[in-house]
């Protein structure tokens, strides 16, 4: 059952322009992280930038078709947005203790890798009164006293900037590897391109192209490239 996971390679990054848009770049490399190929790891394309009505989702994590499913029946059967998170970041609570008690059992290796980095990491985002809104939902786990793994989860409010996934090389990036700070102004869907480019050219086994980009407006969205080939999950 743990084969069937998807692994936490990816990028995506999501900005409120100063035009009250919201911009949003992704990859779409998923990777089966628990792989029985002799340590090969499989790739395959998909759209990681999701909606339900107006509601609007980024996700990246370990188990991927399960935080997609669980977003997807939470925004479906709640109206209210926020009643719609807190019911998927309990869902996937569930779903990830019965995940964790399996990997401590089978892939002790890799549970050291969650423990440390987290297990996920899906973005909301909308107009909400009108206003852009975006909301990071990171799911952690930690060992308790007994040694059970505890998966728990927390919210971020983003008023500017975020990026899920893999970081560490925009946050370790120079100055000189990112655009200028005008098009953060003047281009900001090239300006999250941008970022999302800064780890597939350093991390190529995990982020990789083609990127979707889209720009999401309070009359709806703009796909400004998608890609066509992606898989359904």
């Amino acid at each position: 059952m743990l084969c069937s996971f998807k692994g936490f390679s990816t990028c995506i990054a999501i900005y409120i322009g100063d035009d009250g848009n919201i911009y949003i770049a992704a990859d779409s490399k998923r990777t089966f992280f628990f792989s029985d190929n002799n340590g090969i790891n499989n790739f395959e394309s998909v759209c990681k930038i999701h909606h339900v009505g107006t509601n609007y989702f980024a996700v990246s994590g370990i188990d991927d078709g399960s935080l997609l499913k669980a977003a997807n029946r939470a925004l479906q059967q709640n109206t209210n947005i926020d009643t719609a998170i807190k019911s998927f970041g309990t869902a996937m609570v569930k779903r990830y203790r019965y995940l964790m008690a399996g990997t401590k059992l089978y892939y002790p290796d890799k549970l050291k890798n969650f423990l440390n980095n987290g297990l996920a990491q899906v973005s909301f985002f909308g107009f909400y009164n009108g206003l852009p809104r975006v909301v990071d939902v990171e799911f952690l786990c930690h060992l308790d006293k007994s040694g059970k793994v505890v998966p728990t989860y927390r919210l971020r409010p983003i008023f500017a900037l975020t990026v899920i996934g893999i970081s560490t090389d925009i946050k370790n990036a120079q100055p000189g590897d990112f655009p200028e700070k005008a098009a953060m102004q003047q281009n900001p869907s090239l300006y999250v391109e941008a970022l999302v480019k800064i780890e597939a050219k350093k991390q190529p086994q995990a982020v990789g192209a083609p990127i979707d980009l889209m720009e999401l407006c309070p009359d709806g969205a703009v796909w400004i490239r998608k890609n066509e080939d992606a898989v359904s999950y």
